[in-house]
């Protein structure tokens, strides 16, 4: 990879976006190939190059850390564990991002623990609701018993 310094400042927005994502790439292949050192200074360019893009952008940086940083606390505080009797969902902004069974007093408890530790409510639900993939696969065994 050229180093910072010797390529030419990038005469489109694209080509900025573009050299960030090569920096980037360059960093990550770097940290996989445990060269902690160029790792370092590619993100050190990448940085750099970020702010080139903003700038193409006509993005201000200082502002852009503010809305950045705002948008992480607010989706942070609206994060709600709710616990099932068999199972975990976490869900952000109205979605659901991700959820995982409960097997025991150990996991129900750990669930509580890390809700605590991202700041997020805790919601218990009564029921026992079919999760999104169990829906999908109870549905597809059905319809393979009735062809069969």
């Amino acid at each position: 990879m050229a180093s910072l310094h010797r390529q030419s400042s990038p005469t489109t927005s694209r080509e900025a976006l573009g050299r960030v994502l090569e920096s980037a790439r360059f960093a990550l292949e770097s940290f996989d190939a445990d060269q902690l050192m160029t790792t370092q200074i590619s993100l050190e360019d990448t940085l750099i190059r970020v702010l080139v893009a903003m700038n193409s952008l006509n993005i201000q940086p200082e502002l852009a850390m503010q809305r950045a940083l705002s948008r992480l606390q607010e989706g942070h505080a609206q994060g709600t564990f709710h616990i099932y009797v068999d199972r975990v969902e976490i869900q952000a902004q109205g979605e659901i991002r991700g959820e995982w069974p409960l097997y025991s007093q150990s996991d129900y408890e750990a669930a509580l623990r890390l809700a605590h530790e991202l700041g997020c409510t805790v919601v218990h639900e009564d029921s026992c609701q079919l999760g999104l993939f169990q829906h999908v696969r109870l549905h597809q065994g059905k319809a393979t018993a009735h062809s069969a």
